[in-house]
Formats: C-alpha cells, sequence, structure tokens
C-alpha cells in the first residue's frame, strides 16, 4: 500500500525534555523533536491500549514500524513565521523557547537529597519565553507518511488527539503534548507548513542547495557528522531503556543532488532523513 502524508501541529501543555547528553550538571536538551520520538510515544500508548504487557508494546511497535515514517517536528515560530531549524536557529531556539530547573534525587530512608545528586534539566518550554508572541503556547510542526487512516483499529488521528507523551522526565509531569485547533492537516502540501519542503507519497522533494531540516543519513553537506543515537524500546525494562547502535548524521544539511527524501525506518537512524527510490516497502 502506498504512503500518504499527513502533516500536524502540536501544542505543549507541558515543558518537553529531548534528551542531547549532559554537560555537567546540566541535561540538555534538544531544540526539536526527533522523528523517532514521536514513532515510540505512538506505539507506547497503543501498547497501553492492548493491555500494557510486554508483547503487547513489542507488537505495537511492530505495528507503527510497518506502518508509518515520521520525520523531525520543528518549533513553528511566529515570530520568524516559519519552522525554526534545529542547528541553523539553535540561538533562536535558546532565547525564546528553553529553559532549565533544578531537580534532586531524594533518599526514600532519610528522607533528605542524595549527595552530589543535584542537576539541572533543561526543557523546551510550553510558552512562548521572549518577543512579541511572549506566552503563547509553543508549537510544533511535523508530518508523517503513512500506509491507510488507521493505525491499530483506531483513527490515526485519534492517538495523536488522546494525548501523546513525548521525550523524558515524565514522571515529573514533562511531555504532554495536545493536538492543535486545525493542527491534523491530511494531504497537506509542505512539510511543517515551510513552502521550501514540498511533499508527495514518497517523501520530501529538494532540489540541489536546499536545506533539509533536522538530521539526516546521507545526501547532504556543508554541516557536520555527529554521532546519534536514540533511546530504544527494550523487551525487558521497557521504552527508552536502551541506546540505539550510533549513527552518523548531518543536522540542517544541504542537499547535495536534487531528489526525494524519507524518515528511515530502522532501528539505526530511525527517523532520520534518507534518500527514497519511491519504494514503500
Amino acid at each position: 500500500m502506498p504512503f500518504t502524508f499527513t502533516g500536524f501541529i502540536l501544542e505543549l501543555e507541558t515543558p518537553l525534555h529531548i534528551g542531547a547528553g549532559r554537560s555537567g550538571m546540566l541535561a540538555r536538551s534538544h531544540g526539536f523533536v526527533p522523528g523517532h520520538v514521536v514513532s515510540y510515544a505512538l506505539a507506547a500508548a497503543i501498547g497501553k491500549a492492548s493491555g500494557g504487557h510486554s508483547a503487547a508494546f513489542a507488537d505495537a511497535l511492530t505495528t507503527v514500524l510497518q506502518n508509518l515514517r515520521c520525520g523531525p517536528l520543528l518549533l513553528l515560530d511566529r515570530e520568524a513565521q516559519r519552522p525554526l531549524l534545529p542547528r541553523q536557529d539553535r540561538e533562536a531556539i535558546e532565547h525564546r523557547y528553553l529553559t532549565a530547573r533544578n531537580q534532586v534525587t531524594l533518599d526514600p530512608e532519610s528522607c533528605s537529597a542524595v549527595e552530589g545528586a543535584l542537576f539541572e534539566v533543561e526543557s523546551i518550554s510550553a510558552r512562548v519565553l521572549h518577543g512579541s508572541h511572549r506566552g503563547k503556547p509553543a508549537q510544533l510542526a511535523g508530518g508523517l507518511w503513512h500506509r491507510g487512516p488507521q493505525l491499530a483499529g483506531k483513527p490515526l488521528q485519534d492517538w495523536f488527539r488522546s494525548g501523546l507523551l513525548l521525550g523524558g522526565e515524565l514522571k515529573t509531569g514533562q511531555g504532554r503534548v495536545r493536538l492543535a485547533t486545525r493542527g491534523w492537516q491530511p494531504n497537506a502540501p509542505h512539510y511543517a507548513q515551510h513552502p521550501a519542503w514540498p511533499v508527495q507519497e514518497h517523501g520530501v522533494r529538494l532540489t540541489q542547495g536546499a536545506c533539509l531540516p533536522g538530521p539526516s543519513l546521507e545526501g547532504t553537506l556543508d554541516a557536520p557528522l555527529q554521532p546519534w543515537l536514540g533511546r530504544l524500546f527494550d523487551p525487558q525494562q521497557g521504552f527508552g531503556r536502551r541506546f540505539s547502535p550510533p549513527a552518523l548524521v548531518r543536522m540542517d544539511g544541504t542537499v547535495q543532488e536534487s531528489g526525494i527524501f524519507l524518515p528511515g525506518h530502522q532501528e539505526v537512524g530511525l527517523g532520520c532523513w534518507t534518500r527514497s527510490n519511491g519504494a514503500t516497502d
């Protein structure tokens, strides 16, 4: 079955932590949501609705990976009137969206803080922090390619409307998102509402020299290679408890040769852009 593209916009209800490694006591966050995070959030929601046991989650993950490809979600900035690029617009992302708060690990026996366990968690704020749109809900725009209107027996959009949990620090209330008003956009003509990123059933069609937003595994230049790890599903411990093997990606790279790009569906580099040959297997 061929793919169909649907664009969507999410609004943050609580801050969103997308782990980007540690820097001293700071747990850093990406300023965007990689595609694999959405895929695993969908699988977690489906697995929970199917009984919540390990086999249900494993089956749900297989269903998701076989039936859809999700690209990166980008901050839809009202000030710039476009999506912000994770690397190229990092300064604007940090200024208008990133926040941090101190946390501490508690010892239940002594009812006090564990010595040396103070740390700081960086997150995307649920509200715009600075600029003329300060206080407005932060929005994430992206899209996915899917094989049919339903997923695991429900309309695909219902899984988004029921409230996905994205990223880390869920135990502290982070990662709550909702589908924005008119945020579900079947057959949208552009990725993340940007006219520079036209889409078709096989992916995003870009010309030579265009910028490909987010991490790409191949087909781009003019951005440094960087290691890319994703937190994956572990059959014994659950979601987010295992790291993927490393991949090398370019963030916001320049397209080397005109072509079509589709989010990858393999464990290594899941959700990162790859060149599409038009196949839908």
